[in-house]
C-alpha cells in the first residue's frame, strides 16, 4: 500500500470519525442526530424543532415519553436557582436573576448552551453549531423553548433562542419542546482511539513500505 494514500486515509476517517461541530464542547452523536455537550454532560437532540410547538405540559410529556439514540430518559431543560436557594424571577440584564439576559451559568441549560458551548451573547443567535432548528425567520426573538422548571401555578421559564433571553411564560402558550437529557452516548470514536486508529494504519503503512 503505497505510504501517502494510507495518510490520506487515515487523515479522512479522522474527519469522518471526530465528527465535531464548530466548538470542541460539542460533539456530534448517532450519526449527527445527537450533539453531546463536553462542558455539562449533556446531549441535546441535534434538531430543536423535532417536538414541536406545545403547551408546557405537553411538551415535558412529549420528553419524557421519547426514545431515541437507543435511550428514553430524555426530559426537558431545567433551570437551577442562580443563587443556589429559590428562583429570583426579578429581570436583570447581568445574569444575576433567573429572569433576563446573559443567563449563561451552568445551572440554566438553555442559556448555557447559548451563552457558553455555542458562544452567543446577547446581540442575537449567531452560532447555531451542529444544531437545526434554533432559527425562526419569521421571529427575531424565537423561536421560544420551554424549560421544565415552573416558577409558580401556570407559569415556567422559557428561553427566547433568537435574543438569549430567559423569561416565565404563561403554561398554556404554545412553545418549541426539546428534549435532552444527562450523560453521552457515545456513538462516536472518542478523540483518542482516533489517534490511536491512525498510529496504527501509519504503522502498517511504513511497515509495508519498508519490505
Amino acid at each position: 500500500m503505497n505510504l501517502n494514500k494510507t495518510l490520506f486515509t487515515a487523515l479522512a476517517l479522522t474527519g469522518l470519525l471526530s465528527g465535531m461541530p464548530a466548538r470542541a464542547e460539542l460533539q456530534l452523536r448517532g450519526n449527527g442526530s445527537m450533539v453531546y455537550d463536553t462542558a455539562t454532560n449533556l446531549t441535546w437532540l441535534a434538531d430543536a424543532g423535532l417536538g414541536g410547538l406545545r403547551t408546557q405540559a405537553d411538551a415535558a410529556q412529549w420528553a419524557e415519553a421519547l426514545s431515541f439514540g437507543g435511550v428514553s430518559d430524555w426530559r426537558l431543560p431545567t433551570v437551577a436557582p442562580v443563587n443556589g436557594l429559590a428562583l429570583q424571577l426579578e429581570y436583570s440584564e447581568d445574569g444575576s436573576t433567573d429572569i433576563g439576559l446573559n443567563n449563561a451559568g451552568a445551572n440554566t441549560e438553555l442559556g448555557h448552551l447559548y451563552y457558553t458551548s455555542l458562544g452567543n451573547t446577547v446581540a442575537g443567535l449567531a452560532q447555531t453549531g451542529a444544531f437545526i432548528g434554533l432559527v425562526d425567520p419569521g421571529n427575531p426573538f424565537g423561536p421560544v423553548f420551554w424549560s421544565g422548571t415552573a416558577t409558580e401555578t401556570g407559569w415556567a421559564l422559557s428561553f427566547f433562542m433568537g435574543m438569549g433571553a430567559q423569561e416565565a411564560l404563561a403554561t398554556d402558550t404554545l412553545g418549541q419542546a426539546w428534549a435532552v437529557r444527562v450523560g453521552d452516548v457515545a456513538a462516536v470514536p472518542e478523540p483518542g482511539s482516533v489517534v490511536l486508529m491512525l498510529a496504527g494504519l501509519l504503522a502498517i503503512a511504513a511497515r509495508r513500505r519498508s519490505r
